[in-house]
């Protein structure tokens, strides 16, 4: 039985991977804002009979503070891991900033998964084939806003920006870990059809035709998720690949930089210093 932990577990393709696994047999460990959906989650598992193996954490992943709080929880009831993946994200149409003083999207998709890469090491190492799915979106062009990384002056394409952010995080984790033991996948799922997707648009004319042509070209849940389940099964030899649906991404492109990707760890490390949570 494996053990694995998922952000942003409660919704889309995040709950779709904890069911699978679950019916596979394994304990799955989801981690979300919600408590309502965490209770959804965990009842819908017990109606399945797999209600000991169903875990929920509550936890606001937009917050240093809670990240480290969710660490030391895990720490202390979970001795490993094998697979951590992380879904969670929240679009934002302006700029809001945490009570820490980060902005929303980038403490939730940027800086929650720099600290969850690094603070799991420990645990995922004692597995045999420890793996992290990143769930962004590798292999789009793309430069990093190193004036502006947090949007105060421009809050556009902040999504986009944020998997340009993940992908520098997957080259400073692989580059900085000379044990190479664990298996750092950036994973672009493209077009699926999730709730959440659609609230990137802001317009109520776009949002309609975004949602006609996903009704077209968009993938259940159920067939999205099932490159990430062939990539779990047989993970890959590098210590970092990058995948856009089932095509691998050549790591060549100049959002991997790799003088980029430990340019921002290092002005990460220096953020997090700056403050005591």
């Amino acid at each position: 039985m494996k053990t694995i932990l998922i952000t942003g577990g409660t919704d889309g393709i995040g709950k779709g991977i904890a069911m699978h696994y679950l019916k596979e047999g394994d304990r799955v460990i989801v981690v979300g804002s919600s408590a309502m959906k965490g209770e959804l989650f965990k009842n819908e598992a017990k109606k399945l009979g797999m209600g000991e193996r169903a875990i929920f954490l509550q936890a606001d992943l937009s917050l240093v503070k809670e990240n480290l709080r969710l660490l030391q929880e895990i720490k202390e009831r979970f001795n490993s891991l094998d697979l951590v993946v992380f879904c969670a994200i929240k679009h934002n149409h302006s700029y809001i900033q945490t009570q820490e003083g980060f902005e929303f999207t980038f403490a939730l998709y940027y800086l929650s998964r720099f600290i969850l890469s690094y603070g799991l090491k420990e645990c995922l190492e004692t597995s045999k084939n420890p793996t992290i799915i990143n769930v962004c979106a590798p292999g789009m062009k793309g430069e990093v806003n190193w004036e502006d990384l947090q949007h105060k002056k421009s809050f556009k394409n902040v999504s986009f920006h944020g998997s340009r952010l993940n992908d520098l995080l997957g080259v400073a984790f692989a580059e900085n870990d000379p044990a190479h033991k664990i298996k750092y996948v950036l994973y672009n799922p493209w077009a699926v059809q999730t709730s959440g997707v659609f609230d990137m648009v802001k317009n109520p004319l776009m949002k309609n035709v975004m949602k006609m042509s996903y009704k077209i070209i968009g993938k259940t849940i159920e067939e999205g998720i099932k490159p990430i389940i062939k990539l779990v099964e047989n993970p890959p030899k590098s210590s970092l690949t990058a995948f856009k649906m089932e095509k691998e991404v050549s790591l060549t492109m100049k959002t991997f930089d790799k003088e980029l990707a430990q340019k921002l760890y290092d002005i990460t490390v220096q953020m997090l210093e700056a403050e005591k949570y």
